[in-house]
């Protein structure tokens, strides 16, 4: 399909797309899971392109720049998370094919990267170092940033030097946590149902594998862990198997597709006391829990342990995350199709054998 574009504001980007990642929360929009979808439909947020065109406004890009976007198009960039480089929880963000964008020209509706060229605004655009090769790019903007921000917030910084880091799920995102651990010069722990990946996971940076499944292995490792990325998607979440790993003060992150409601059981405190935690969750990459996920509130108390979240990631941790895969040579496990044989990539996505992310190659320009 083919569709007007809106005309040139003095803040907007012309790119011509060169990748584009296929990621699981395109799925669910183009099936409209989550009752949000609205046709024509293009999906498409970890967007990667050759700079053709810019308004008379975006003077830090130049024609030819290899750039990026990911799953933010818009913001307000006045408010306090903006100045602050947290615009992914700005209140009027725009997603990259979730809503309209606003400028001088009017409000127009904004369409992802399963196309051949994209008019965008300029400011949501990141330069891609030039030692990333291209195709790389779109899963970093995506499930990249999704865990390279709370390990950086959690370090306050990208030293993780005597802390200990462990990433649940051994797939499209915690591949790519286990690296980014590894090269923050933490203690890296992967965590996984057996022990199958153990040689695999040790590529990754992993110092070893925790088989879940052990209750041996889970007991001896109890309160060893200072950050746990929990990325495995599907089925139920046993968080109360978790929290007795963590040390005092450590934080546990859970990645899950929407907002997920932690319950806690109210039958063994009494109402005065309870607290009962919505906490927002990551929206881009791994399945809800069939369940409602409950956990006992005790462990969390007396360990002073923190469940925590985040919708994607900043501006600021964006451009941060670029540098320091460029630094540290992390990349994604990819497999890509040319567009044209989007629907092939989509449906590896859809029945889990995608090896660890799809990437389109645009061939139809």
């Amino acid at each position: 399909m083919t569709y007007p574009v809106k005309p040139m504001s003095k803040y907007d980007a012309d790119i011509v797309i060169t990748y584009n990642g296929v990621c699981h929360t395109d799925i669910h929009m183009i099936d409209n899971d989550w009752g949000m979808a609205r046709w024509p439909l293009i999906p498409g947020h970890e967007i990667v392109g050759h700079v053709i065109n810019l308004g008379s406004q975006i003077t830090d890009l130049k024609v030819g720049d290899v750039v990026a976007l990911g799953c933010m198009a818009q913001s307000c960039l006045t408010c306090e998370p903006c100045i602050k480089g947290l615009d992914n929880i700005c209140a009027d963000l725009v997603f990259t094919y979730f809503g309209d964008t606003k400028d001088e020209t009017g409000t127009h509706p904004h369409h992802g990267g399963f196309g051949s060229y994209m008019r965008t605004d300029g400011r949501k655009l990141f330069k891609v170092p030039p030692s990333i090769e291209e195709k790389y790019v779109g899963p970093l903007m995506c499930a990249g940033i999704t865990v390279f921000e709370p390990m950086r917030h959690f370090l306050n910084g990208t030293d993780g030097t005597g802390k200990t880091i462990a990433v649940a799920g051994i797939g499209g995102l915690g591949h790519v946590a286990l690296q980014f651990a590894a090269k923050m010069g933490a203690k890296v722990i992967a965590m996984s149902r057996g022990t199958s990946k153990t040689d695999f996971a040790k590529e990754l940076g992993a110092h070893e594998l925790l088989d879940t499944t052990n209750g041996e292995a889970m007991a001896a490792a109890a309160g060893t862990i200072d950050l746990l990325i929990f990325t495995a998607s599907g089925g139920f979440a046993d968080v109360n198997q978790y929290l007795t790993l963590m040390k005092p003060y450590g934080n546990m992150y859970v990645i899950f597709h929407l907002c997920v409601c932690f319950f806690v059981n109210s039958r063994d405190y009494p109402s005065n006391n309870l607290h009962i935690f919505f906490v927002p969750l990551s929206s881009h990459f791994c399945g809800i829990p069939a369940e409602d996920v409950k956990f006992n509130v005790m462990p969390m108390v007396f360990g002073r342990i923190s469940i925590s979240g985040n919708p994607g990631g900043g501006s600021g941790d964006t451009k941060l995350m670029l540098q320091f895969a460029a630094e540290h040579d992390i990349k994604p496990i990819i497999e890509v199709f040319p567009h044209s044989k989007a629907n092939e990539a989509i449906q590896k996505v859809r029945d889990g054998t995608i090896r660890f992310r799809a990437v389109l190659k645009n061939d139809l320009v």
